[in-house]
């Protein structure tokens, strides 16, 4: 079984495969808000996924009607591609550095981090009808990965400290029924 065979960190090979790829979950969030940051600065107003059909209107119309309510949309684009990128940041390295070593607080630190984003940023595309496969569906593959290498890594207590064999001494006073000198 998994949890009897441990490399040569002390942790199980489930542990350290389900961390790594945490990890790369938290680089692809990174190279996804890179690509949003950059999509705000082309023609489009919208990001991946979202048409006319959700919005009504395009960048240039937006544009004609207030310049600055589209320097409002911009910045905020800009604000939560940023954010994205630290959250990325921050998942990639409590995997790397501290799920895959089995401790626990980064396990929780991880899975805090992306489901408070997610708590509070997927309900509103619901909310507001923009919630389109082509705009979640990418989101919603990636946190069913995340969830799975989530239930994997958890550094349970069997993990962190494996059941060792007793010394040989301690295995033959046991069978011998003797005990330690007075």
């Amino acid at each position: 079984m998994d949890a009897e065979r441990h490399d040569s960190g002390g942790m199980p090979p489930r542990i350290r495969r389900a961390a790594q790829l945490i990890a790369l979950l938290g680089i692809l969030q990174i190279l996804s808000m890179i690509h949003f940051f950059y999509f705000n600065f082309g023609d489009q107003l919208t990001e991946r996924g979202i048409s006319l059909n959700e919005v009504g209107v395009t960048k240039a119309q937006v544009r004609a009607f207030n310049e600055d309510l589209l320097n409002y949309i911009s910045h905020l684009h800009i604000a939560i591609a940023g954010y994205g990128m630290a959250t990325g940041l921050v998942v990639a390295l409590l995997a790397w550095f501290g799920i895959q070593r089995g401790l626990r607080w980064t396990w929780w630190a991880a899975i805090g981090t992306i489901s408070i984003s997610s708590v509070v940023g997927i309900p509103a595309h619901f909310v507001y009808g923009i919630a389109t496969v082509g705009h979640l569906g990418p989101p919603f593959v990636l946190l069913t990965i995340f969830a799975i290498a989530a239930s994997m890594s958890y550094p349970s207590s069997s993990a962190l400290y494996p059941k060792r064999p007793s010394s040989t001494v301690e295995t033959d006073a046991r069978k011998s029924g003797a005990r330690g000198s007075p």
